[in-house]
C-alpha cells in the first residue's frame, strides 16, 4: 500500500522554508558596527566580548539560511522525484534525506573556513588577525586596571 502525499504542499512548505532567512537586512547590518567603548582595558575587554557576541550572532543566522536552503533542496527534489511512498520510493525519499544533515554540516564548515579567513572589522586603521581587531582574541585575558 502507497502513502499518497500531495507534491505541491511539499514544494509548498520547500519554499516557505527556503523564503525563511531571505531577509539578512538585520544581520548585514550588525556587521559593519565595531563597539566604541574606550581606550581603558576594561572597555577594550568588553569591545571585544561585544564584538564576538555580534558575529556568532550573524554566524548563527548565516548558518539558518544555509540549512534551510539545503533543507528547501531536499524537499524539492522529493517532491519532484516521487508521486507516492511506495516500498521502493520510500528508500530512495531516505537515500535524499539521509544526506542533509552531512550537507548542512559541510556547507556550514565551509561557510565557517570562509569566514575565517576573511575575518575582519570596519574600524578604520584595523586589519585582519590583528590584536585590537575583535577576533583571534583570548577574552578569558584577566582585565588589569
Amino acid at each position: 500500500m502507497a502513502t499518497k502525499f500531495d507534491k505541491g504542499e511539499i514544494t509548498e512548505a520547500a519554499n516557505a522554508i527556503g523564503d525563511l532567512m531571505n531577509d539578512m537586512s538585520a544581520f548585514k547590518a550588525l556587521e559593519k558596527h565595531w563597539p566604541n567603548a574606550g581606550k581603558m582595558p576594561l572597555a577594550m575587554w568588553l569591545e571585544r566580548i561585544v564584538d564576538d557576541r555580534r558575529n556568532a550572532v550573524v554566524a548563527h543566522a548565516e548558518h539558518l539560511k544555509i540549512a534551510f536552503a539545503q533543507m528547501e533542496e531536499k524537499l524539492k527534489k522529493i517532491a519532484a522525484d516521487f508521486s507516492n511512498a511506495d516500498g521502493q520510493n520510500a528508500e530512495a525519499i531516505s537515500k535524499v534525506i539521509a544526506g542533509l544533515e552531512s550537507s548542512v554540516v559541510s556547507a556550514v564548515n565551509t561557510f565557517d573556513k570562509e569566514v575565517e579567513s576573511n575575518q575582519h572589522n570596519y574600524s578604520p586603521g584595523q586589519g585582519k588577525g590583528k590584536v585590537g581587531d575583535g577576533y583571534s582574541q583570548n577574552l578569558n585575558t584577566s582585565i588589569t586596571t
